[in-house]
């Protein structure tokens, strides 16, 4: 159940990270060639033509990369990667974090998108000691 809050938040806070300042999505920023454009995607205006194809295309990708993880992470006989917090952050939360998190340092911007969930997630949410 906490997996499908975290769900639900992250897709709802595209909404919310959008009143920020930032660059418009063009069709460009669709081919996601990094951390910058997924951003960009999750933090279009919504006055921006592009807005509910960038929405959804962040919500899709987003889910798809964290639930891989998670499925990933889950196989691990070893330590975990990432571990979610209880009670665990709403999704709206946990978008703007990632989206806060891949501004405040330029180079998290030239990463792979999925490497930038994925560290986004490993930093934010750490495992405790003999997870």
């Amino acid at each position: 159940m906490r997996f499908n809050r975290w769900l639900t938040g992250f897709a709802l806070s595209v909404g919310l990270s959008a009143g920020s300042a930032h660059a418009a999505v063009t069709e460009d920023t669709f081919l996601l060639r990094t951390t910058g454009d997924l951003v960009d995607l999750c933090s279009g205006a919504q006055s921006d033509p592009l807005y509910t194809a960038a929405v959804n295309f962040c919500q899709g990708f987003t889910v798809g990369v964290f639930r891989v993880l998670q499925e990933e992470d889950s196989a691990r006989l070893s330590r975990h990667t990432f571990c979610l917090p209880n009670p665990t952050p709403s999704r709206n939360e946990a978008i703007s974090r990632f989206v806060q998190w891949a501004k405040s340092d330029a180079s998290r911007l030239t990463l792979t998108p999925a490497d930038g969930v994925a560290s986004f997630l490993a930093q934010q949410f750490p495992c405790p000691r003999g997870r």
